[in-house]
């Protein structure tokens, strides 16, 4: 079926569809990937003590939802007594879960030396290392390079680990089409990243191992590019469903639901009503600060630099108080 015309275009709608392209300021971009070459054999140590994950799903959860510095605290010592060369599983998830954590702080320096290091371990598994396993090193460079503002490194690294997982049932698929959505809209391609994202919703409805967390970003990255295409009744109803999928599996103040009261907030803009779109604002604002002052003092970094940002900008957007519903033209 043919995407739907355009039926809405104003100013306001295009500094929305701004907000979705924004890239923070960060560390200098990791190089694009190496091309493919032939691995050599490596001999592996054994490790007779990996490192314990009983509680994987509950931590990834819990980071979603914007306990990050509980997480952070919970993980810290098991990476510190982790094998430095040993194949460690575990190791692995923690370490890759400390960069996504990093990443969505806006702490770029140290999610690139997490990154070093969870490169090299899966570097050292050589043949054995799997598909599932180099795509993750792949996909967390897309972000690395995202959030500083390269995007065509991020693109490259993004397809890099899609090759890997095309063809397989893995749950990491759809999340691989997601981040190269992310980079094509970013790069002005938002019909082709619509293309991806349907596909990768289609893969994640029939993955039983994808995460929530995974579907509810595909959710918000969603209303981001129907915005850019100026769909905006479709994007108010994908908005709604980001909120739905927010309160079902994560709850009220929660990440999440502030991510996705913002991007009910973008698309009510984009439709007209003013005073609903800032009162959800205000909500998410509300959340994002209760957030804020539950970290220790000593934080240097947002609880999410996505949410910061797309608040400050957001703001310049709302009206100063309430004033009717408008419809701009």
């Amino acid at each position: 079926m043919a995407a739907p015309r355009p039926r809405w275009r104003s100013p306001a709608l295009a500094a929305l569809a701004a907000l979705a392209l924004a890239a923070c300021a960060g560390a200098r971009s990791p190089s694009a990937p190496p091309s493919e070459s032939s691995a050599a054999v490596h001999i592996l140590d054994e490790n007779p003590a990996p490192t314990d994950i009983h509680d994987l799903e509950l931590l990834r959860r819990r980071a979603t939802m914007g306990h990050l510095d509980e997480v952070r605290e919970a993980i810290a010592p098991r990476l510190a007594s982790a094998s430095k060369t040993a194949p460690d599983a575990g190791r692995d998830a923690l370490r890759r879960l400390s960069i996504e954590m990093a990443l969505t702080q806006g702490d770029a320096r140290t999610a690139a030396t997490q990154l070093t290091l969870l490169e090299r371990d899966v570097g050292r598994l050589g043949p054995a290392a799997s598909p599932e396993e180099r795509a993750i090193v792949a996909l967390l460079y897309s972000d690395l390079a995202f959030r500083a503002n390269h995007l065509g490194d991020a693109r490259t690294w993004s397809l890099r680990a899609l090759s890997l997982l095309e063809g397989s049932a893995s749950p990491l698929l759809g999340d691989a089409r997601r981040v190269l959505a992310r980079n094509l809209l970013a790069l002005g391609n938002p019909t082709q990243a619509l293309e991806l994202v349907e596909q990768a919703r289609a893969e994640l409805r029939q993955s039983r191992e994808a995460e929530e967390g995974d579907r509810q970003e595909l959710l918000l990255l969603r209303v981001d590019i129907l915005l850019a295409l100026h769909f905006v009744d479709e994007a108010v109803i994908a908005a709604s469903d980001a909120y739905d999928g927010a309160i079902e599996h994560f709850g009220g103040d929660s990440l999440p639901h502030a991510e996705a009261l913002l991007a009910v907030a973008a698309a009510t803009y984009a439709a007209g009503s003013l005073d609903a779109a800032a009162s959800m604002f205000v909500d998410a604002r509300v959340i994002f600060d209760d957030l804020q002052a539950a970290r220790p003092a000593s934080a240097s970094f947002p609880v999410s630099e996505r949410l910061a940002l797309r608040i400050e900008q957001l703001a310049a957007l709302m009206p100063a108080g309430p004033s009717g519903d408008d419809s701009s033209e």
